[in-house]
């Protein structure tokens, strides 16, 4: 299927869409600078803060993916406290887009512990996986046997979870 909305674009939208949510929840809320390292939105409420680093897909697909940098981190400036990922996914026609609150932690995990069971299993000919493969990815769906895949089930407690900023 020809995916109707360009992926930069899905990408800004997902953005927009996080920022329009906070402001509606009483956040005062804004975009970092292009490419920052770390955080694609600084949130403030009160005495509350937060980081919040957001990932989108539409609907056409089931992966949300990340790039692991050269030395295998995931994610810049990685904190315990006060810092999310904003999980985004939209639909390519009509209909609301659906939000996962998740701590960057968590995602962190995911990401690490599916790789290392990736690269310590034979690939699809038996071979050695590269350990440098900098692609960090999990599908959205209920297929919890596969690698990397199953991510429905473990995202449901953090479905429309904004209560978790603050």
């Amino acid at each position: 299927m020809r995916r109707e909305v360009p992926s930069a674009f899905a990408g800004n939208a997902g953005e927009f869409f996080v920022l329009a949510e906070l402001t509606r929840r009483g956040w005062t809320a804004g975009l970092t600078a292009r490419n920052n390292r770390a955080y694609d939105i600084l949130a403030k409420r009160g005495d509350e803060f937060a980081g919040i680093r957001v990932k989108t897909k539409t609907s056409i697909s089931t992966v949300f993916q990340w790039n692991a940098k050269a030395d295998g981190e995931i994610f810049l400036e990685l904190s315990a406290r006060n810092d999310f990922c904003a999980l985004v996914d939209i639909p390519e026609s009509d209909g609301a887009a659906t939000y996962y609150i998740v701590p960057t932690a968590m995602i962190d995990k995911w990401l690490r512990e599916d790789f290392k069971s990736w690269v310590t299993s034979p690939g699809a000919k038996g071979q050695q996986r590269a350990e440098d493969n900098r692609r960090r990815l999990f599908y959205v769906d209920d297929q919890t046997t596969k690698l990397a895949h199953g991510y429905l089930e473990k995202l449901a407690a953090y479905k429309g979870a904004w209560h978790l900023l603050g």
